[in-house]
């Protein structure tokens, strides 16, 4: 009891802190932060990562096609954006220093950074935004505390104490992202100083009404087990019906606890034990080791897409053979033979879900890739779905209409590897 008090009063400390610390740029930037009505509310950023790890982005006006070279786009440390909300990117500060930007395009195609939330953690990178007036963040230094602020302003409004939630051993926890519903806000967890993934698959929920810890939400494993929702750009995770879709990646080492597009219905707070839906298990059921899928996010037609591994290389099936079959068997190091055989194997097609049938359709004329192959997120754009494409032999976004099914090439991108492209017209 003594330590929950003393993590409450922590987190409290760090919240009146960072209300403090707030600061808007001094770059000729007007009183409210923004470039007036001299920014862009449309068009595509790109950004792209540099063999040095540093990120190149470049604004084009109109959606790209044909091939572009980004090596000429500004340079910055890093440049990875979790949200867009009424044409501005919220991401982890670009030149590392502590803390989260907001930036914009001005009409001059530059970026600007029009507004900053510090914290006290360098590490800190996850920051979501709900709507122009709700978004959160998590400072790492303070790991049971949600911060809400708001997006237009930058001003802090709030907080949720999470101390009471759940996580094993009682180590800190780590936000890898933030999923709205409503007044509700679900989080993945792994642990706080060096990224320790559970045998569970653990969700906390918060409620930004009431400002209020709600519960957990968890997908029992027995394993070592990730979550499949990791880092991606935007949101994307509720059908038409209202129901949640909670992708995980299941359990690695051989727990039979396959990975799994989890419901959470409408109206309801906990995983629906009746759902059941293993993509990489229904594309393929031999799949016998890592029948996983990643970059699962939801069209607008309710359905979904995601990369789905299809088949496990020869390579390491003779590594799993070797230990007589037996995933149980595995040892750490033979593990990392296999992760690194299929980080590199192109055995995954991109494919279309449908949440309700639960069939699992590849898309036709995209090539098949690596399951944690690179290229970002998909984007959409008018009836499109744009949809990255990171192999040994191609850098580009495969153009997919869900309408008729038919996908083609839309651009190929030189001067560095695809991370993400972002529609400024979209709010995500």
């Amino acid at each position: 009891m003594i330590f929950n008090s003393i993590k409450k009063i922590s987190s409290v400390i760090a919240s009146m802190a960072i209300c403090v610390l707030w600061i808007a740029c001094d770059d000729g930037l007007n009183e409210t932060g923004i470039l007036g009505d001299s920014i862009k509310t449309s068009g595509f950023v790109v950004i792209g990562t540099t063999a040095s790890n540093s990120a190149l982005v470049k604004y084009y006006e109109e959606l790209p096609s044909g091939t572009i070279d980004i090596s000429n786009g500004t340079d910055f440390p890093r440049f990875f954006p979790n949200s867009i909300m009424d044409h501005a990117m919220f991401l982890s500060r670009p030149d590392e220093s502590p803390g989260f930007s907001k930036y914009v395009v001005g009409e001059d195609e530059n970026f600007y950074e029009v507004g900053t939330l510090p914290t006290l953690n360098q590490g800190s990178f996850r920051i979501d935004v709900r709507d122009s007036n709700v978004g959160v963040f998590q400072d790492r230094a303070t790991s049971d505390n949600i911060t809400i602020f708001d997006p237009t302003t930058l001003q802090i409004t709030g907080s949720i104490d999470m101390t009471d939630a759940f996580v094993p051993d009682d180590i800190g926890q780590r936000y890898q992202r933030f999923i709205f519903r409503g007044d509700d806000v679900f989080a993945p967890i792994r642990g706080n100083v060096n990224g320790e993934a559970f045998a569970s698959v653990i969700f906390h929920q918060g409620n930004l009404a009431s400002q209020e810890f709600v519960g957990e939400v968890i997908r029992n494993g027995n394993g070592f087990s990730d979550i499949n929702t990791v880092n991606d750009f935007g949101q994307n995770f509720i059908d038409p019906s209202g129901d949640l879709y909670l992708a995980d990646a299941g359990n690695y080492n051989g727990g039979q606890v396959w990975a799994r597009v989890n419901r959470v219905p409408a109206g309801s707070n906990q995983i629906d034990p009746n759902y059941i839906f293993e993509p990489a298990r229904v594309l393929n059921p031999a799949n016998i080791f890592l029948p996983t899928f990643s970059q699962f996010k939801i069209m607008p037609n309710g359905k979904a897409i995601a990369k789905v591994n299809a088949q496990t290389p020869q390579a390491a099936i003779e590594i799993v053979l070797s230990v007589g079959g037996n995933l149980a068997n595995l040892s750490p190091t033979q593990i990392q033979q296999i992760f690194g055989i299929l980080f590199t194997a192109e055995t995954a097609f991109w494919c279309e879900l449908d949440l309700q049938s639960l069939s699992v359709t590849p898309i036709m004329g995209i090539p098949p890739v690596g399951v944690f192959s690179g290229g970002g997120n998909a984007f959409f754009h008018g009836n499109d779905v744009f949809i990255p494409v990171a192999t040994q032999t191609e850098n580009a976004f495969y153009k997919y209409n869900p309408l008729t099914g038919v996908a083609e090439k839309a651009f190929d991108v030189e001067g560095a590897d695809i991370s993400l492209v972002l529609n400024l017209a979209n709010n995500n």
